[in-house]
């Protein structure tokens, strides 16, 4: 990838992640961190491994609050 190709490629991810960000109604970014910690680790186990990544900085309670 060139460098012009790779800030599009940002670019294009940050226009994303804004859009989804708005589109949420509740919790917001509970679960734009639960992504961030999910797209980080190749597998999660469980959610606890999930709450324990240290791109999710909230406790384990908001992070069931967040996927209900």
């Amino acid at each position: 990838m060139t460098k012009n190709e790779t800030a599009t490629s940002v670019e294009e991810f940050l226009v994303w992640r804004s859009n989804l960000f708005q589109g949420l109604k509740a919790r917001k970014e509970t679960i734009i961190e639960l992504l961030d910690a999910l797209s980080s680790k190749q597998q999660a186990h469980s959610v606890v491994e999930l709450s324990l990544n240290p791109l999710f900085r909230r406790d384990y309670n908001s992070l069931y609050r967040g996927i209900q």
